[in-house]
């Protein structure tokens, strides 16, 4: 039986830079930071691959980055849109939305489109991560 979400992984190409920008511009702690081979190798059924896993946390949850020194992965669609298929993004809750947002632009983040109030007190913005995934920033604000 299902009992909670834990993490969402994703296959990068420059782990460093992965990792400095889940630390240093979202704000996540690195965890876990291990290589795998052979017990890789065949969980996955591909002979001779050798990764490197880091765990960035938040909270209770992870995301999960990988870094395949064998086989080396396929560069991902710098034009990834929220509405192509497979993952669509990685959200993340904040508090004070418009600052979140300007840290974000202030860090070079580049954003899908514009920050909307997607009904009465929710805010949503979409960017783009390090390997060109979709993230959001949301934040509900309490009704007073």
């Amino acid at each position: 039986m299902f009992t909670r979400l834990d993490h969402v992984a994703m296959s990068v190409k420059d782990m460093d830079k992965a990792i400095a920008f889940y630390r240093d511009v979202i704000g996540l702690e690195k965890a876990f930071d291990r290589e795998f081979d052979t017990p890789m190798a065949k969980l996955i059924g591909i002979e001779g691959a050798k990764v490197r896993v880091v765990h960035m946390k938040l909270g209770d949850a992870f995301v999960e980055l990988f870094h395949y020194r064998h086989p080396q992965g396929r560069p991902p669609d710098r034009n990834h849109l929220q509405n192509d298929y497979g993952l669509t993004h990685i959200g993340f809750m904040v508090e004070d939305f418009q600052g979140t947002y300007q840290h974000l632009r202030d860090k070079g983040v580049r954003f899908l489109g514009k920050p909307v109030e997607i009904r009465p007190g929710v805010f949503v913005a979409y960017f783009h991560g390090v390997e060109h995934e979709v993230c959001e920033i949301r934040e509900i604000v309490a009704e007073k």
